[in-house]
């Protein structure tokens, strides 16, 4: 049982019914206050599911099938439908192949809107790549009822009360916008073809201890099914010998607005990196969970 991953979902757990609930006793002021915790609260519980993906945070299968269903309607994304396109990540590594690959010549906001409006506006891509993906008849079952869970109370919720449906959506998707950030942030500037320039590495203190040592990402590229409390030292044996780029290689979290502007100006138009061939097989946990 991860504790400190399981006390963060709770938070959600305390906020969901909260929105559910006060929504209509408060002011437009208050409501307003309630979807930015909720957005934080969501953007949380992200590091939670992303850990949960990787190495479950509760061990008893049906406690593990509760939590994955919650952790992702408390993000929005369908858990099997999430995970199965996170793997796919794992296994080319931004580069070509990768279904949340930005593409040549888009800029971050552009890639941003499109990351968290494509699976609400035109999903039908996305989903014939995840039910490929799934394969066996028990994950497409899995995905079905993921889909049921949040789009299903996503429409429940539009049904009886409209207002609140809407500022739901809109949540989830001020939160998915952030989510892509990470993503963006963790590889930029690397290079798929090379396995000591998968991902940029993070050595700020308030992001790995809030986060879940998220910062250590090229370690976490490398050995993805490790648990977050081994990827400090999996870093410092990594920069030991010489696998971690000093170019890929910072002190800034993320989530550091220094950092934000940085990547933006960065990246502009440029090109996407080129990759020939999967830097993991299909053998790989990640690649098979």
């Amino acid at each position: 049982m991860d504790w400190p991953s399981l006390a963060v979902h709770a938070l959600w757990w305390g906020w969901f019914p909260a929105f559910l609930v006060t929504w209509e006793a408060l002011p437009w002021g208050g409501r307003l206050g309630l979807l930015v915790l909720g957005w934080a609260v969501m953007f949380w519980n992200y590091a939670v599911l992303h850990n949960h993906m990787h190495v479950p945070i509760a061990k008893p299968a049906l406690l593990r099938a509760v939590v994955s269903r919650t952790l992702g309607l408390a993000c929005g994304f369908p858990f099997r439908g999430y995970s199965l396109h996170h793997f796919n990540h794992h296994k080319f590594n931004d580069g070509p192949g990768d279904w949340g690959q930005r593409r040549p010549g888009e800029s971050v906001p552009r890639y941003l809107v499109r990351s968290a409006l494509t699976p609400w506006v035109w999903p039908f891509g996305v989903l014939r790549q995840v039910w490929r993906a799934a394969k066996t008849r028990r994950r497409r079952l899995e995905l079905l009822l993921d889909f049921a869970v949040v789009d299903g109370t996503l429409l429940a919720l539009l049904c009886w009360r409209p207002a609140q449906g809407l500022a739901l959506l809109g949540l989830w998707l001020a939160g998915q916008v952030s989510i892509h950030w990470l993503n963006l942030a963790a590889h930029f500037d690397t290079d798929a073809r090379h396995r000591d320039a998968l991902a940029t590495t993070s050595f700020s203190t308030f992001y790995n201890f809030f986060f879940f040592n998220a910062g250590h990402h090229q370690a976490h590229h490398l050995w993805p099914q490790a648990p977050w409390r081994e990827l400090s030292s999996a870093t410092q044996k990594l920069a030991a010998a010489g696998r971690i780029r000093p170019a890929l290689q910072t002190s800034q979290a993320p989530i550091n607005p220094r950092w934000v502007t940085r990547v933006v100006r960065r990246y502009g138009a440029a090109p996407c990196a080129r990759q020939t061939e999967s830097t993991i097989t299909s053998g790989t946990p990640s690649a098979g969970t």
